[in-house]
């Protein structure tokens, strides 16, 4: 084995997943027409980590300075998961890679992550020039609103982040339904990922706004909607006046999908896609060796239920966090914008659990028919027929 090569190796993956988030997070600061600048890059890229960014600033109020305050601490999944799936794949490479050859690459990875934790947190605040209205009157003042991640729990978020992706990666190649296993968890990767991609393509002529915010968090969006679609209520409450502005002016606390977690329609097209799609994603699988139909079906579709709902679960609880925005004069406080995500970890396991079950049974099925060898005369295979 060239240590060499495969130390490279490891840290090329890093160097991939970072250059990944980095690049969605320019499309989506582009959209929302903030300043595509590396210090905001950072902080971005931060956030995918794991990192809460800090706010603080001030806002002329007259004839007095008000101070601003805040913090954002929602996990981008637009940009967590593509970075988490360019790194696996690069470190892994293949399901026939030996373990200790992924314990080399991650040494490589290991030292590019600490350089890219360097580079993203001595990168210095992003600064940002805000409209924030004022309570009670209907108008807005210019606020100077300045972002920097948190070390420590970027730090902590990162070296959590590896420490999963790296033990996923050396477990896989010993699993005996690795081919399930990381198909299913592909499924629930990327599904939410590339509907919330597709939705700010969609949207980002007439809305570039909106489009950026479905690169950051339209994968969370897609999540909820499918969990929805098996009973759990919204995720999220939205408040404050810059919400009320932002929704239009529907109420000052209103539910981030809607009253009603959204259309059925919507809800029930999301969970009939993934399933849809979780079935043809798994029926390229080859069937696994057994001795009948029922039994290996039963087994694959456990296996592919019991990935899914980790994978869900643990997408679910990483979205969870709240953002803060605040303005405070002498002693007062005011609350400019609220939100408050709540994980469904419940629901989560459920979902996942009956999704990822029902597409492997049917995958399943579907890559035994494939499978099946052509019956010649008498139930004899072709080549016995042409051998009498």
């Amino acid at each position: 084995m060239d240590y060499l090569r495969e130390v490279l190796r490891g840290a090329v993956a890093t160097i991939a997943a970072s250059a990944v988030m980095g690049l969605l997070g320019a499309v989506a600061l582009a959209w929302l027409h903030a300043p595509v600048t590396w210090p905001f890059i950072a902080t971005v890229m931060a956030a995918a980590l794991g990192g809460p960014a800090a706010l603080t600033g001030s806002l002329d109020a007259g004839r007095m300075t008000a101070a601003v305050h805040g913090s954002v601490g929602v996990l981008p999944l637009g940009l967590a998961v593509p970075g988490a799936l360019v790194f696996a794949a690069v470190l892994v490479g293949s399901l026939r890679t030996r373990p200790g050859i992924v314990a080399v690459r991650a040494a490589g990875a290991a030292v590019a992550l600490t350089a890219l934790l360097v580079a993203v947190l001595t990168a210095g605040p992003g600064r940002l020039r805000l409209d924030l209205p004022v309570a009670g009157t209907g108008s807005t003042r210019e606020a100077l609103v300045v972002a920097r991640p948190e070390a420590g729990a970027t730090v902590l978020g990162a070296v959590v982040a590896f420490g999963l992706l790296t033990g996923f990666g050396v477990a896989l190649v010993r699993l005996p339904y690795a081919g399930i296993v990381a198909r299913t968890a592909l499924l629930g990767l990327t599904a939410p990922v590339l509907a919330g991609l597709l939705a700010a393509l969609v949207v980002a002529p007439q809305r570039p706004a909106i489009a950026g915010v479905a690169v950051l968090f339209g994968a969370d969006a897609v999540l909820a909607a499918v969990l929805s679609g098996f009973g759990a209520g919204p995720p999220a409450v939205l408040g404050g006046p810059l919400a009320t502005k932002l929704r239009g002016g529907d109420g000052g606390h209103a539910w981030l999908l809607g009253d009603s977690a959204g259309p059925v329609a919507v809800r029930v097209a999301a969970l009939a896609a993934f399933l849809v799609l979780g079935a043809a994603l798994l029926a390229t699988v080859r069937p696994d060796a057994g001795t009948g139909r029922r039994p290996r079906a039963a087994t694959r579709a456990a296996v592919a239920g019991g990935t899914l709902a980790v994978v869900l679960a643990a997408m679910t609880a990483a979205a969870a966090g709240a953002v803060r925005l605040g303005v405070t004069v002498l002693f007062f406080d005011a609350q400019v914008l609220s939100l408050r995500v709540a994980p469904a970890v419940g629901w989560a396991l459920l979902a996942g659990a009956v999704a990822g079950g029902l597409a492997g049974l049917v995958g399943s099925l579907v890559a035994d028919v494939r499978a099946r060898p052509v019956r010649g005369r008498a139930g004899l295979p072709p080549a016995a027929v042409e051998r009498r």
